[in-house]
């Protein structure tokens, strides 16, 4: 390597999820370069990278994504080798979310049918629905009126790969929005469920946990971008910059009824 000149450039930017344990870097390899990755998450995590290259050549392509499977370290993305003696330069930007962004069967992951998640013998509103005129335009999400301190319980099985229970702030804007207390669950169809407004120091599960369905997760409350106590759900696949949240079927009654999207202002009873 030494008969080359080398300019080692490296840009990283990601989304708002930059909390996530994850990183790439660069390591010297045989006539060039590795460009790995280190995922310390219990999900994937999906890469975009864009190279710009002088003089170099990569073996797995430019402008393309790259799902790092979860607690993996020294993941090889791409390799960098010398065109021709002289002078190279490599520059790198990436941005990366939770999950497999290249294998999304949301069809699939709609059929899934979720339990209410709150206990048996439990019986709450839906205060906002899919696409509800309040916060949820556009978004498929439900809202859960209840008083604070209800249990939580998940609404499938999945993964815990998010904890926020420390937060006390209540306010009514949209800039509250990052004082929400949530916890995220994956699936194994790469969806996503939130639970957020849960109420401060509740969370009875942490992340890596795997939770069955049915479980204690936490209590609900009103922190966060909220208007009044309820727990806020709802099902996502990630995107890199946003989410594509889904419609779910839910069970209701004793569960022995076809399974339904919820209604906004109906009250939902579980028996099961």
């Amino acid at each position: 390597m030494n008969k080359y000149l080398y300019i080692f450039i490296l840009l990283i930017s990601c989304n708002s999820f930059s909390q996530i344990d994850f990183k790439t870097y660069f390591k010297k390899a045989e006539n060039g370069f590795e460009f790995l990755a280190d995922n310390n998450e219990f999900c994937p995590v999906s890469v975009e990278v864009e190279l710009e290259l002088v003089n170099l050549s990569t073996s797995n392509g430019n402008f393309k994504t790259y799902v790092i499977p979860a607690r993996t370290k020294g993941f090889v993305i791409t390799t960098l080798k010398a065109i021709k003696a002289g002078r190279y330069k490599y520059n790198s930007k990436t941005r990366y979310n939770y999950g497999d962004l290249v294998a999304k069967d949301t069809v699939a992951a709609a059929e899934y049918i979720y339990n209410l998640p709150f206990k048996k013998g439990k019986k709450f509103k839906v205060s906002q629905g899919y696409n509800g005129i309040e916060t949820h335009q556009k978004v498929n999400a439900i809202d859960f009126t209840m008083p604070i301190g209800t249990e939580i319980y998940a609404a499938r099985e999945g993964v815990v790969i998010k904890v926020v229970d420390t937060n006390t702030k209540t306010c009514v804007t949209k800039g509250c929005l990052e004082y929400n207390n949530v916890i995220l669950i994956y699936h194994n169809d790469g969806t996503i469920a939130d639970y957020s407004h849960i109420n401060t120091n509740t969370a009875v599960v942490k992340k890596g946990d795997k939770v069955t369905k049915g479980q204690l997760i936490a209590k609900s409350g009103n922190i966060g971008w909220s208007s009044g106590p309820h727990l806020h759900f709802e099902v996502f696949k990630q995107e890199i910059l946003k989410r594509e949240t889904l419609k779910t079927k839910f069970k209701i009654n004793d569960g022995t009824e076809a399974p339904i999207y919820l209604e906004e202002k109906v009250k939902y009873l579980r028996k099961y």
